[in-house]
Parts: C-alpha cells; sequence; structure tokens
C-alpha cells in the first residue's frame, strides 16, 4: 500500500526528482523540468516532506543524495520508463501488433466483405490475429461491451444506446432466383409473378417482422417461405437448385452468379435502401488500434459495396 505522504505526488513531482538525482543540481534540473529555480527549490521541499527524508545534502562539492534518494532511483527510473511506454502504446503500429481484433456480423456481410477486409488486415498487421463472430437482431443487446471490438451491421440490427455508429453505404435488394427458373427469361416480373412462387427467407436469428411485408400489404398473406436459414450462402445455392426466389441485397448474389447459377431481377414493388453501417461501443472510441482497425473495414466496405457514404 502507498503511504498517505505519497499519494499526493505527481508525476512532475517524480520526475524531478529523477532530474535531481541525475544532475544533482537544482538549476539544471529545473532548466529539464521548465521551471524557475524557485519552483524546483519548493518541489524539493514537497518531495522530503513527503519521503520524510533530506534527499540531498548540500555540500562544497554540491547537492548529494542521501542514501534514501540513491535507493529511490532505481526504482522510480523504472516506474517513469513504463509510464513513457503506456503513452508509446497510442501510437499503434499495425506492422509488430500481435493484438486480436474482434469483428461480430451477419452472415450475409461475413460474405460480402470479410475476405477482403481480412485481406487488407493482413497485409498492414502481419502477426496480429482476426476473429469474426455472428450477430443477430438483438445479440448486442444482452452482451457486455468488451466483448467485441467492431459491429458491422444493417438496418435490421439493433444497437445498444452505448454504441456509436457510422453510416458506410447502402444496397438495393432485388429478387434472386434460379437461372432455370420459369421467370428466369422474362423482362421483368409482376407481382403476381413474385408471388406465385414460394420463397426463401434469411432469417438472422430475431423475431422482426419481415420488412418487405409491410410493402406487399394485404398481399403479404399470399407469399410463403418454404426455406429459412441463417446462412446466406446456403439461401443461395438453394435457390440455383430450386424454383424458390429470395429478396436480398444484390452484392453477394452479384458474386455468386455465375457459381451458383442465378439471376438477378428489380422487385416488382419498391422497396427501401438498406442502410449499412460500422458501430462500436462508446468506451473505445478513443482507441488507437481500434481507430486503424475500424478505418481499415470502412474503407473496404465502401469500395464494394452498391451505392457507398461519401
Amino acid at each position: 500500500m502507498i503511504p498517505s505522504s505519497l499519494q499526493h505526488l505527481d508525476l512532475k513531482s517524480l520526475t524531478g526528482l529523477l532530474y535531481l538525482l541525475e544532475e544533482r543540481n537544482v538549476g539544471r534540473a529545473a532548466d529539464r523540468l521548465h521551471l524557475s529555480q524557485s519552483a524546483m527549490s519548493r518541489l524539493l521541499n514537497r518531495l522530503r516532506d513527503a519521503f520524510d527524508d533530506p534527499l540531498f545534502i548540500r555540500t562544497a562539492k554540491g547537492m548529494v543524495p542521501t542514501s534514501k534518494a540513491l535507493a529511490l532511483e532505481a526504482p522510480l527510473k523504472l516506474m517513469l520508463e513504463q509510464m513513457a511506454e503506456l503513452w508509446s502504446e497510442s501510437e499503434f503500429q499495425p506492422q509488430s501488433s500481435h493484438r486480436t481484433f474482434r469483428v461480430q456480423t451477419t452472415h450475409y456481410q461475413a460474405q460480402a466483405y470479410m475476405p477482403a477486409i481480412a485481406e487488407q488486415f493482413y497485409r498492414e498487421a502481419p502477426f496480429a490475429s482476426l476473429e469474426a463472430s455472428t450477430l443477430t437482431e438483438t445479440s448486442l443487446l444482452s452482451q457486455a461491451e468488451h466483448s467485441l471490438d467492431l459491429a458491422l451491421c444493417s438496418d435490421y440490427i439493433q444497437l445498444p444506446n452505448s454504441f456509436e455508429k457510422n453510416l458506410l453505404g447502402r444496397e438495393k435488394f432485388l429478387c434472386v432466383m434460379s437461372a432455370n427458373h420459369a421467370l428466369a427469361n422474362k423482362d421483368s416480373i409482376t407481382l403476381d409473378d413474385y408471388l406465385a412462387y414460394s420463397h426463401v427467407l434469411v432469417n438472422l436469428g430475431g423475431s422482426n417482422p419481415v420488412i418487405s411485408d409491410a410493402l406487399l400489404g394485404e398481399r403479404a398473406r399470399e407469399r410463403h417461405f418454404a426455406f429459412r436459414t441463417p446462412y446466406m450462402l446456403a439461401a443461395l445455392e438453394t435457390v440455383g437448385r430450386t424454383s424458390l426466389l429470395m429478396s436480398n441485397s444484390g452484392l453477394l448474389p452479384e458474386r455468386f452468379r455465375n457459381q451458383f447459377g442465378l439471376v438477378i431481377k428489380d422487385l416488382p414493388m419498391e422497396f427501401p435502401f438498406i442502410h449499412y453501417y460500422s458501430s462500436w461501443p462508446k468506451s473505445v472510441e478513443n482507441d488507437p488500434g481500434l481507430i486503424w482497425f475500424r478505418g481499415i473495414c470502412e474503407r473496404v466496405i465502401k469500395a464494394l459495396i452498391p451505392y457507398p457514404e461519401t
């Protein structure tokens, strides 16, 4: 336990003691600490009171440290060096970092953006680690802030009040179907076409209503979801192998168009753009490493998303 007499010493006072030990001269120590000589003398008196020791004895040869002062020199220098290292750590150096960065995202964004994020991440921080885990509609509301560094989310994800967010861009919802589908060769599909077939729903793990139901109005009851899954690639491949339709953001279906044999068309009703965000706990807002990490994710996503925020 730190004695009460020492608890009132500030960093400047302890730095002054080290300078006095190194210089053995009040004037030179005062210059290094950017103090007047009289202010340095007052600082020395506070140190003497705190340590209950004269610390320095004036002699014809100058200031001579007491045995107490000499015993303080090594631990004092170590402590101040460690304090300086804390400051230098704020200047994050990705090339030498071994830190683990934790991101949570939906299956869609994991497939759409994480490979490109990882490519840039390891290019800049070859010794660091990246952990990605699944985000659901409400999962952020029930977990501790320190369990993640960044969330990549959309309008569908509920954010705690303690989170910041930054809009990255927008995607348009489109209708995805097999290249062998009966509607695949039509220039456009009607609402009757759209509702005549069963659909795939990618479920994010929450209980929120399907947003497009509100757009369909009374006709929403005509749509039948024959396949529900949280896995985006499973949904896309299923669409490519069946007559099921799927309404989804267009970037990922476009990427797997050839692999899964997909055709992508405009929906027969107006659908609002889906907004995509980066989000993070306010408690890590100024973390230098996480500022770097957020920057990578945001630059990569804005380069890929169809309608980036400028």
